[in-house]
């Protein structure tokens, strides 16, 4: 009993010690989050300070279109580019696969209806060689 209970308790204590490593993870991953969240909102303050400065000093400018936040997303590389664009290979190299299995189907389809329409029509062929040599053999026999 002993030994259960000592794994029981190892097995506990690593469980309990891989919860709080994920909670400290998701904890970093919130607060980097809050600060890109938070960076783009300061962003977005000075540029309003900026123009309301801007207006009261030079008066009504043309305003530039506003970058959203998506506009600021696209400027940063993608961190999964890499795995997209390895599915996307993947994906096309698996539709590829795909239309030349279904070529090779469709030509070992046309070449057995080939094979069958070369075989009926040998033995049409033969069949008519051998009614041709009955009615020779018909007629020697008379």
């Amino acid at each position: 009993m002993g030994l259960f209970k000592s794994l029981v308790d190892k097995i506990t204590a690593k469980t309990e010690e891989m919860e709080e490593k994920a909670k400290q993870k998701a904890a970093e991953k919130a607060a980097e989050i809050a600060i890109e969240k938070s960076k783009s909102a300061a962003k977005a303050a000075v540029k309003g300070a900026g123009r309301k400065l801007e207006e009261a000093l030079f008066g009504d400018v043309e305003e530039e279109a506003p970058k959203s936040e998506d506009e600021d997303d696209k400027e940063k590389p993608d961190p999964f580019a890499n795995l997209k664009a390895k599915q996307k290979a993947e994906a096309e190299a698996a539709k590829e696969a795909e239309r030349t299995r279904k070529e090779r189907e469709k030509e070992e389809k046309k070449k057995a209806e080939e094979r069958v329409a070369a075989r009926k029509k040998l033995e049409g062929e033969i069949d008519d060689e051998l009614a041709q040599m009955k009615k020779r053999l018909a007629k020697k026999q008379k």
